[in-house]
């Protein structure tokens, strides 16, 4: 077997070995029906890819000597604590692939009797797919509105204040006539019934 050309890295943390790797692709696949030679590739949705790891930190390394230390796992462990608390994108680099724009979801620190002072670190990372913004000018005429693409205006608001203050005005004067008619006919019909009453009684003299 040919020894790994460099170690194993988290956004430049570097592991002294790598015991397992598992990338995995998949897709969001429509459940409905589909016609006979319809073609669905524009609705099958590709899912970021996911990376799960497992890797080794000791104090006494035997493939990356330059890592041997006695504080080299807890000051590994430390960084690896303060990367995932930080929630930064890191990129991951393998003994045969490069991963950008990666983000922690979840780290172990695994102690066991058989690596004694040793830690396994699984780790798994999910990719964030990313888009560029971009700025466009807007025509014109989608300001306009009408078939004419006249400019749209603002409304008035104070005549229709107005407007409605007259109306309201005009409803006061007809009820206040309407209410005075109906009290002057009152009036009027309630003298001729008594003035009657008066006649025949003999009290009024026509």
């Amino acid at each position: 077997m040919m020894r790994a050309s460099q170690p194993v890295s988290i956004n430049g943390i570097e592991f002294d070995a790598l015991i397992s790797e598992e990338r995995e692709l998949t897709a969001e696949v429509p459940e409905y029906v589909t016609e006979t030679g319809y073609t669905v590739s524009d609705n099958i949705v590709l899912s970021p890819q996911t990376l799960q790891m497992t890797l080794l930190l000791s104090n006494t390394p035997v493939s990356w000597m330059e890592h041997a230390g006695e504080s080299h796992v807890a000051d590994i462990i430390a960084q690896l604590e303060e990367l995932y608390l930080s929630r930064e994108l890191v990129t991951v680099i393998t003994t045969d692939k490069t991963y950008q724009n990666m983000a922690i979801t979840s780290l172990g620190i695994r102690k066991n009797t058989t690596y004694g002072f040793s830690r396994e670190i699984p780790v798994s990372l999910k990719e964030v797919l990313q888009t560029e913004v971009k700025t466009t000018t807007i025509p014109d005429s989608y300001a306009k509105s009408g078939s004419t693409g006249a400019n749209a205006g603002t409304a008035a608001t104070t005549a229709v204040s107005s407007a409605s203050s007259s109306v309201g005005t005009g409803g006061g004067n007809a009820s206040g006539s309407s209410s005075g008619n109906n009290s002057g006919s009152g009036s009027s019909g309630s003298g001729s019934i008594l003035y009657n009453a008066g006649v025949a009684l003999g009290l009024i003299k026509d």
